[in-house]
């Protein structure tokens, strides 16, 4: 009688089929990685075209754009920054309602600060959200210590200075937002195709933060790095005291002294006894504004004040990425 025939591989075989389908895997996931990234990316940049969107309707009601952040007129009582101010804007009126614009943003309740905004979040950028901020805790703030996190970026422009009164920065150094300013767009006289008004600012692990203008050391806090996470809910930069209580902060502010990406990132500080010194840090001063920064591979993505979204490039020319971030520059810039 003759034995019965096996369709089945021999082990040889069965080595050679699970070698193939794992050179498969490896020469597929990277492409399935990059699709991936190609699509985070462009709901990154459907975000930043929301801000556009919200920005040219307050400017058609308000016939200004929202300051960067609203304060006294010491700097010693913090309100609205422009993202609360735009949140009708975006379909959040709820949550607009929940903020007390006659209070400041440390006496907001923490159901508001925790709250998370879908736009204010890039989808490629990976963080704890909402986020702890331990440091805080001495300041016994009524907002608590856990915020929800924004990942863009209000330009200050080329000059990084954080000084009273904002009238003192040059004309040719300011940016669209500064606090207690709102600029209008007859006031962008570079045109708005050519300036931007916000860009990306990445949060989380992997992007530790260092302490003032170009700096490349990590700082370390009581509890070790501090990433440059930011809080859409507060726009103060840094200062002096905070410092002294081993806490520094990104911001939900961007400047163009430093390159796209620069990893540490750099704080954005108030010096305290530097506040009447309105230059900037290439200058000698002694301010610091955070750089702009993604996780997309190769620079951000940045909006202009025409609404439109335009990625450059991390290698871009300095003094181009800096004059297309000053409304009134004086000199042609043309976006790469």
């Amino acid at each position: 009688m003759k034995p019965t025939a096996r369709n089945a591989l021999t082990l040889v075989e069965l080595l050679v089929v699970i070698a193939v389908i794992g050179i498969l895997i490896a020469l597929l996931l990277p492409a399935v990685q990059a699709a991936r990234e190609a699509a985070r990316r462009m709901q990154c940049s459907n975000h930043l075209r929301q801000f556009g969107l919200a920005l040219e309707t307050y400017h058609s009601a308000h016939h200004t754009f929202p300051p960067g952040l609203v304060s006294s007129d010491n700097g010693l009582a913090v309100y609205a920054n422009a993202n609360a101010m735009l949140l009708p804007y975006f379909e959040q009126t709820g949550l607009h309602s929940l903020y007390d614009p006659h209070k400041s943003f440390a006496d907001q309740s923490p159901a508001v600060a925790q709250s998370i905004v879908p736009i204010f979040v890039c989808p490629s950028n990976s963080k704890d959200n909402p986020f702890a901020s331990p440091q805080l805790a001495p300041l016994s703030m009524p907002i608590g210590t856990t915020f929800s996190a924004v990942d863009y970026l209000y330009s200050k422009g080329p000059n990084d200075a954080w000084c009273l009164p904002w009238t003192a920065i040059p004309a040719a150094q300011r940016g669209m937002f500064s606090i207690n300013r709102a600029c209008r767009m007859s006031e962008i006289t570079d045109g708005s195709s050519n300036t931007m008004a916000m860009g990306e600012g990445a949060g989380g692990s992997r992007w530790p933060l260092c302490r003032g203008a170009g700096c490349t050391l990590e700082y370390s806090g009581p509890g070790g790095p501090i990433p440059a996470t930011n809080a859409w809910i507060i726009g103060a930069p840094g200062n002096t005291m905070l410092e002294s209580l081993g806490f520094i902060t990104g911001s939900i502010w961007g400047s163009t002294i430093e390159p796209p990406n620069k990893r540490p990132v750099t704080d954005t500080y108030l010096s305290i006894p530097g506040v009447l010194d309105c230059r900037s840090s290439v200058s000698g001063g002694p301010h610091s504004t955070a750089n702009f920064r993604s996780d997309h591979p190769g620079g951000a993505q940045f909006l202009f004040a025409d609404g439109s979204v335009h990625f450059l490039s991390e290698t871009i020319d300095l003094s181009l990425y800096r004059n297309l971030s000053g409304i009134a520059e004086g000199i042609p810039a043309m976006v790469p």
